[in-house]
């Protein structure tokens, strides 16, 4: 029987250095034959600012550790998803247009990952995806990152 994916629980550390932080949309991927993207914006407050530890809870809208915005939307066990059945776990940064922009570099808003760790939470454990950086998203560095499993499955 597959192990449905009941919460994912996404932990970035955004790096400290200059322009480290993002406004711009970042979501998570998930690939495989039922993958999925997902929104990473927590339901209070900014997130993604520079130095700060960020935990993303995706789960039922009724799990009260669910903590992003738009839960219903942004749902793991609706449709639900199988555990074994993900390949691979990515995260991708997307542009925000800026208005009065006044030079190109100024479009590259940039986002410094010093840890990322995805564990999908199912029915009878957990599989973990990990990479250590410091790695950078943007324009000029490349809009997504693939997290390579570090549980050995």
């Amino acid at each position: 029987m597959a192990d449905s994916i009941q919460r994912i629980v996404v932990r970035i550390q955004v790096g400290s250095d200059r322009l480290a932080a993002t406004d711009d949309p970042v979501f998570l991927g998930l690939r495989g034959p039922t993958g999925r993207e997902f929104r990473l914006r927590l339901a209070r407050g900014k997130s993604l600012r520079r130095g700060a530890e960020e935990r993303y809870v995706f789960g039922a809208p009724n799990d009260g550790q669910t903590n992003v915005a738009s839960p219903e939307l942004n749902d793991p066990t609706s449709p639900p998803l199988a555990s074994e059945q993900v390949t691979g776990v990515y995260l991708r940064k997307r542009q925000e247009p800026i208005p009065n922009v006044r030079g190109v570099g100024e479009l590259d808003d940039r986002l410094q990952l010093d840890s990322v760790e995805v564990l999908l939470e199912g029915d009878s454990g957990a599989r973990c995806f990990r990479r250590q950086g410091p790695v950078w998203l943007g324009l000029a560095c490349g809009m997504s990152l693939d997290l390579p499993c570090a549980d050995g499955s």
